[in-house]
């Protein structure tokens, strides 16, 4: 994240300078990261001067399940809605960028990469689309001032992918235009190419961030490299264990002598010689009994269940029951929930803008996002509140407590025109309206 006063030129020497220190600086973390996700971590480089001790390089991948844990409470498809009145052509455009899906990859990369980013821009066909940008290969200037607004997003991108060219694209978009400049190598010199506008009122970019940047993994990195190495090194032990050697003792025996009585399964020794294994002890008990210390630090440190593991699902018999072991995780993505509410209220606020035109620019104001815990329903004590509160409160509320309803006004609906039918079935006449209005009609 870099920021500029808002009254200074980002020129190309400017420009030039924040890419380079994007490269050096900020890159290779969002690697690590990346790379930490995808398993391939540092016990891989694991080596032994001597080229025939085992040397086994096992990864136990906590940070991916942690990272997935997270990402599926909180942005599981379907579990992030969006309501507010005549909102009807934002819907249509979330639903045609297949939001759901989109809100799921957005948070996942901020969790992976500690940012994550997402490029307006109008398709070929005149849709307002959006898509993710690799972290990697962007980054956003903010306005140094208290309101710390984006002013420029800059995109960096191989200028092709099947030759060996080492030609670059760099695009900066700002509230009004996308300049166009072309760099030799990943840190070469721009050229500037050209300029064009674009159609929406600010710049047509979404970015999202957690605490300081950092993955949701980064403060147990060091724990999973010890468990790694712990487990790794184990497995060494035990793979030296069955390579255990042949002790001959008052025996002259040259190595063709040796070659040969392995090869037939024969042992001639002479009188008063011996053979007997050398073996290793090992003490299994400790090395499991620190795993599983390192275990239990990580996911205590990232405030994340183990899902798996007897002490989460052991004696679970409620939903309320899971709710209250899961308050660690809860506090901790109750801060996600609110980072990413504010990006996706800026990804409205931005479509908005070209909305604008036909439904006002303040329309996004009035867009809720809600946010649904991914866990079990309890739907047993949802019903008995529900029916200990008949009477006491509407019966729209009292519907909207019960996650399977989705639309309350429809659902009302249906309950009249229900009782409707069933009132014909038996011969009664359907109710026409409130009892106010069947007594006014009866004093007419």
């Amino acid at each position: 994240m870099f920021y500029l006063n808002r009254e200074t030129e980002l020129d190309t020497k400017l420009l030039q300078k924040m890419i380079d220190r994007f490269r050096l600086n900020v890159e290779p973390k969002l690697t690590k990261y990346k790379n930490y996700y995808d398993g391939l971590q540092i016990i891989l480089n694991k080596a032994y001067s001597d080229p025939t001790k085992p040397c086994n390089k096992t990864v136990i991948n906590y940070c991916k399940n942690i990272v997935d844990s997270y990402c599926g409470y909180l942005a599981t498809p379907g579990y992030i809605s969006y309501r507010g009145e005549d909102i009807d052509e934002i819907m249509d455009i979330l639903r045609y960028n297949d939001h759901q899906a989109q809100d799921a990859d957005f948070l996942l990369d901020a969790l992976v990469y500690g940012v994550a980013a997402e490029l307006m821009y109008i398709d070929a066909s005149g849709h307002t689309r959006f898509r993710l940008i690799n972290p990697t290969s962007c980054f956003g200037i903010y306005d140094d001032s208290l309101t710390g607004d984006l002013m420029y997003f800059v995109r960096m991108y191989k200028a092709s992918e099947w030759d060996d060219t080492d030609k670059y694209y760099v695009d900066v978009y700002s509230d009004y235009d996308v300049k166009h400049y072309t760099m030799f190598s990943e840190m070469g010199g721009l050229q500037f190419r050209g300029e064009e506008k674009h159609y929406f009122s600010q710049c047509p970019a979404n970015i999202f961030t957690l605490p300081d940047e950092k993955s949701i993994f980064d403060c147990v990195i060091g724990l999973q490299d010890a468990a790694n190495e712990l487990l790794s090194a184990e497995i060494d032990d035990y793979s030296a264990f069955c390579d255990a050697y042949l002790v001959l003792t008052n025996v002259d025996a040259e190595t063709d002598d040796i070659a040969s009585m392995k090869e037939n399964r024969v042992l001639v020794l002479p009188e008063g010689a011996d053979a007997q294994w050398l073996t290793k002890s090992a003490n299994d008990a400790q090395v499991e009994n620190i795993l599983k210390r390192i275990q239990e630090s990580i996911y205590r440190i990232a405030a994340c269940p183990d899902f798996s593991s007897e002490s989460f699902v052991g004696g679970v018999s409620s939903g309320i029951a899971i709710q209250y072991r899961l308050t660690g995780m809860e506090t901790r993505a109750g801060k996600v929930e609110a980072l990413m509410k504010k990006a996706l209220q800026r990804r409205v606020e931005i479509i908005c803008g070209i909305a604008s035109l036909k439904l006002g620019e303040e329309v996004f104001r009035d867009i809720e996002i809600d946010f649904k815990r991914n866990i079990p329903e309890d739907l047993t004590a949802t019903i008995n509140m529900i029916n200990s509160l008949k009477g006491s409160v509407s019966d729209a509320t009292l519907l909207a407590q019960l996650p399977f309803i989705t639309d309350v006004n429809a659902e009302l609906e249906a309950i009249q025109g229900q009782k409707a039918a069933n009132m014909e079935l038996y011969g009664f006449p359907a109710p026409s309206g409130s009892e106010e209005e069947e007594e006014e009609a009866e004093a007419v």
